[in-house]
C-alpha cells in the first residue's frame, strides 16, 4: 500500500494533438483539467437516459488536483472525431458518449468541423472514483473554448451532462447541487455551486481499493436497480428528503449533520444495489473494514465520515487536524492499495498546453 499527497497534472504530459491548418476565426487547440465529485446525497436512477436526467436531485463535492486532463484541437482533416484515453484509442461505448458533447458543442460554434481528443486521467477508470465525471466536464470545458464557444457554468454544466450526468457537477469547485429539473430536453437540468473550497475548506483521504474496472458500470448497475430492485423507489423518496439536509449542513458547516446524511444515503443507494438483481455487489472486504474505522475514529471524536460511490473505493472526508490520524488507522488495512491525501477544491478549468 503508497501513500501520496495530491499534485496537480502537467498539460505538458499529453503529446501535443495535431490541428488541420487554416482553421476558422475563433477555433484553436484548448486543454483543460477538471476534478472528481463525490456525492453525498447520490445519484443513482434516470428520467431519461440519452440525456441522462436524473430521478432526483444530488448534492456533491469537488475533491482538488484528481481528476482528468483533456486537449481538443479542432481538425480540418478529419471526417470524425478521434479520442485517445491514457494513449488508448477509446472504444466505441466513450465514442458515442464524446459524440453527444461534440455535437451540441459544434452546433452552437455552427460548424461541422471535427476534433482531435486526448484525455489523461489522473485516478483509475471504473473504481467508484467518478472517473468519467471529470473526463466530461474536461470535454466540455475544453471543447467550447476551442470552438469559440462562450458559456457560463450552468450552462456548460449541461453540456457535460450529456456525457456523464454526474459530469455536470465537476464543471463548478467545492460543494455542489444538481437540480433534477422538470423539462423532458433537460434544460433545466443543470449543475450549480452552494458553496466554495474556501467557504469550508475540508480534507479528504481517497482510499484506492482494488485492481482493475468494475464488473458491471453505473449506466448499466442504475437500469438493473430501477427494474429490478424493491427498494429502488425509497431510495428516490429518501434522495429528495436528504438534499435539503445535506444544502442546510453545508450552509451551516455542521460536520456532524452532513456526516450523518451523507453516510446514510450512501448505504441507502447500496442497499438499493444489493437488493438489485442479480446484486451488484461493489464492495470489497477493505470497502466494509474501512467503514468500520472510520465510525471507531468518530466514537474517540475524530471529525470524519465515509462515503462511496458505485465501486470499492472510499472517500473519507475530514477536519484538516483529523487527516493524519485518520491516515494512520486505515494505511494498514489489508486490500487498501493506497491513500490519497487531498482536500475540496476547484471547478474545470482552462490550462496552459503549449
Amino acid at each position: 500500500m503508497t501513500h501520496e499527497d495530491a499534485s496537480s497534472p502537467a498539460a505538458s504530459s499529453l503529446a501535443r494533438p495535431v490541428s488541420g491548418a487554416n482553421l476558422p476565426d475563433g477555433m484553436q487547440r484548448a486543454a483543460a483539467f477538471a476534478p472528481i465529485n463525490i456525492a453525498l446525497s447520490k445519484y443513482w436512477g434516470k428520467r431519461d437516459y440519452e440525456r441522462n436526467l436524473p430521478l432526483a436531485p444530488s448534492v456533491s463535492v469537488c475533491i482538488a488536483e484528481l481528476g482528468t486532463l483533456t486537449i481538443v484541437a479542432p481538425n480540418l482533416d478529419l471526417d470524425g472525431n478521434v479520442m485517445l484515453i491514457n494513449d488508448k484509442p477509446a472504444d466505441q461505448k466513450a465514442l458515442v458518449r464524446v459524440g453527444r458533447v461534440m455535437r451540441s458543442v459544434r452546433a452552437l460554434a455552427g460548424t461541422e468541423v471535427r476534433a482531435g481528443v486526448r484525455a489523461v486521467n489522473t485516478v483509475p477508470t471504473a473504481q467508484g472514483l467518478a472517473s468519467s465525471a471529470s473526463a466530461f466536464a474536461a470535454l466540455a470545458r475544453a471543447a467550447t473554448a476551442a470552438y469559440g464557444v462562450g458559456l457560463d457554468d450552468g450552462a456548460l454544466s449541461g453540456i457535460a451532462r450529456l456525457g456523464s450526468g454526474s459530469a455536470c457537477r465537476s464543471v463548478h469547485g467545492g460543494f455542489v447541487l444538481w437540480q433534477r429539473g422538470e423539462r423532458d430536453d433537460g434544460s433545466d437540468s443543470l449543475a450549480e455551486q452552494i458553496a466554495t473550497p474556501e467557504d469550508w475548506p475540508l480534507r479528504a483521504v481517497i482510499v484506492h481499493i482494488g485492481e482493475g474496472p468494475k464488473k458491471t458500470p453505473s449506466g448499466e448497475g442504475m437500469r438493473l436497480s430501477a427494474d429490478t430492485s424493491p427498494f429502488f423507489s425509497a431510495f428516490i423518496d429518501t434522495c429528495f428528503r436528504d438534499v435539503p439536509e445535506c444544502l442546510g449542513a453545508i450552509a451551516s458547516r455542521d460536520f456532524e449533520r452532513l456526516g450523518e446524511v451523507s453516510e446514510a444515503n450512501c448505504l441507502a443507494m447500496h442497499a438499493t444495489m444489493l437488493a438489485t438483481r442479480p446484486g451488484l455487489i461493489y464492495w470489497q472486504a477493505a470497502t466494509v473494514e474501512v467503514m468500520h474505522t472510520v465510525r471507531r475514529l468518530r466514537a474517540v471524536g475524530v471529525a470524519a465520515f465515509f462515503t462511496i460511490d458505485a465501486g470499492p473505493s472510499v472517500v473519507v472526508l475530514c477536519e484538516a487536524g483529523a487527516v493524519d490520524g485518520v491516515c494512520t488507522a486505515i494505511g494498514g488495512i489489508p486490500g487498501v492499495v493506497k491513500l490519497t491525501r487531498t482536500r475540496v477544491g476547484g471547478g474545470a478549468h482552462l490550462v496552459p498546453h503549449g
